[in-house]
């Protein structure tokens, strides 16, 4: 079974299956794709992270291929090489926030441990639609739509606007013969060869455009290397859950959640109960101010992660929520075995992403689950060869105060941190059973926990997962409902509580195949184009 972002993604995914591919395989001819259809969301420009089990080998790994900071660096994004301050919104954009990428180096990796067929096969997909065309997806339709995306990227991305500047009708069929050009490189030359040869010195290239130019160098890209890692793991009622270890907050901030809820939540966890909903909000902000002081990239900071989602901890933070009333900004917990980090302070600095999330289950029992981003819709807004650049570099903190220290503060070849959490769950017999996760920035934490809950506590299926609607505590200081879904009633009864409580737009990306005793069965968000199907 394969749930994507967009039904040719899926479908790519479920051909390689059909001839024999891994469910890594299957991933990557689905992001060849995604990086097509959905641009705005992720590709080989961009980072990720994958969940990967082998059945053969009963083992769970997690690949992490997120954008890293390059060589030379400032103290943040908004500090300029002479010291300066510079404007918030233009840094966003152009040169200097892109990330060194690393999608593809991850595929690669994943690939040489995990795949079957080679790449010419797994990129022929993508090709093909590029070539022959593509109907013009409602969803990035509606990102083009908006007034800043077409007054920015009619330059750059001028074949998917008509003579009259605008967005051209969904439908409408779109060929893009750079990113043809891309894959047939890679179908010809190798992945590893368009990396070395072609986006090196194109990436650096392109990134020279915009408010401001990179510090990124060909080397920078050149030396570019995906981490494995541990997953981290919790207990969830007689589940195994299991997500992407840091430089992922979300991971930890899942089983934080999760955790917390079985532990406050009197055995009911019915969303439609504003009681419940006070407990899961107090859980969210908890695991929100524990992220704020503690994560960033473990290879260069201490990250007590084990500690963050061991069982005692979560049980210590849960008797913290009150569960009469809403407290306002609780501070973050110090695990009693980590040490924290002298001058160690929160980082308040607002996480935002657009991302892609796929999900794939082959015939031998192998799972993956993968999220990939561009960061921001159109990351940096600059394209090199038909592929979108990242701006990974907005997800590091803003420069740190004299004497203090942000574990998410700039560094060279540093990784920012990421709400993305692809996740695994396993059955007591050590089954892989589900498998998913999110797209939407910060709120991916509260869009995967919520759905874990429907799906392992209430066993809902995944499409009624998916469809429920939101509430998040990303944003500091305030709980978020989607709008738009009949939650004012809810609203109110939160307020009671004493939540600051607003409606909002929560534009997820959610996709998860869940085992029955049937088979797989799946879905994807039905605010995005996706589809879940099997064969």
């Amino acid at each position: 079974m394969v749930a994507t972002a967009h039904p040719l993604a899926t479908q790519a995914g479920l051909r390689i299956l059909a001839e024999g591919g891994t469910a890594v395989d299957a991933a990557i001819a689905a992001q060849m794709v995604l990086g097509l259809v959905e641009p705005q969301s992720s590709g080989l420009g961009g980072g990720l992270l994958m969940l990967h089990w082998d059945q053969e080998n009963k083992r769970l790994r997690a690949i992490d291929g997120l954008a890293a900071a390059p060589e030379r660096t400032t103290a943040s994004l908004r500090t300029d090489v002479d010291g300066s301050l510079l404007a918030s919104e233009p840094s966003q954009r152009g040169g200097r926030s892109v990330g060194v990428p690393g999608a593809l180096p991850a595929l690669m990796l994943a690939h040489e441990r995990h795949g079957r067929l080679a790449w010419p096969a797994l990129v022929e997909p993508a090709r093909s639609l590029a070539s022959e065309g593509f109907p013009m997806p409602p969803y990035l339709h509606s990102v083009l739509s908006s007034p800043d995306a077409g007054r920015e990227l009619r330059q750059d991305f001028s074949l998917y606007f008509g003579s009259d500047g605008r967005p051209l009708p969904v439908g409408s069929l779109i060929t893009h013969p750079a990113y043809a050009d891309t894959m047939s490189y890679i179908a010809t030359h190798g992945p590893g060869a368009w990396w070395q040869r072609q986006a090196a010195n194109g990436f650096a290239r392109a990134a020279q455009r915009g408010f401001k130019p990179s510090l990124m160098t060909p080397e920078d890209v050149q030396a570019y290397r995906p981490v494995e890692r541990e997953p981290v793991c919790a207990p969830f009622l007689a589940y195994r859950v299991c997500t992407a270890p840091p430089p992922s907050f979300g991971g930890i901030a899942v089983l934080q959640i999760l955790q917390m809820v079985q532990a406050r939540g009197g055995g009911r966890f019915d969303f439609q109960d504003p009681a419940f909903l006070h407990v899961y909000a107090e859980a969210g902000k908890l695991a929100q101010a524990d992220r704020r002081l503690h994560v960033g990239d473990p290879d260069h900071v201490s990250v007590p992660t084990q500690a963050l989602v061991a069982s005692p901890y979560a049980a210590e933070r849960a008797r913290l929520i009150d569960a009469t009333r809403a407290r306002s900004s609780p501070a973050a917990g110090q695990p009693a075995t980590h040490r924290a980090t002298q001058g160690l302070v929160p980082d308040e600095t607002p996480t935002f992403a657009q991302t892609s999330q796929l999900a794939v289950a082959d015939r031998q029992g192998n799972v993956v689950s993968l999220t990939t981003t561009n960061n921001l819709n159109f990351g940096a807004r600059l394209v090199f060869e038909g592929v979108v650049l990242n701006n990974a570099m907005t997800n590091f903190s803003a420069a740190p105060r004299p004497g203090e220290t942000l574990a998410n503060q700039m560094a060279p070849r540093k990784r920012p941190v990421t709400s993305m959490a692809p996740t695994i769950a396993f059955d007591a017999s050590g089954r892989p059973m589900l498998a998913g996760g999110s797209a939407g920035g910060g709120p991916i934490v509260d869009y995967v926990a919520a759905s874990l809950i429907d799906m392992l506590a209430n066993g809902r299926t995944p499409a009624q997962a998916v469809g429920r609607p939101h509430l998040t505590t990303a944003t500091p200081g305030r709980v978020q409902l989607e709008a738009g879904r009949g939650l004012e009633p809810m609203a109110v009864a939160l307020s009671t509580f004493g939540h600051a409580v607003e409606t909002t737009t929560l534009p997820s990306g959610q996709a998860y195949i869940r085992r029955t005793d049937q088979g797989w069965t799946g879905a994807a968000d039905p605010r995005r184009d996706g589809q879940a199907r099997g064969q």
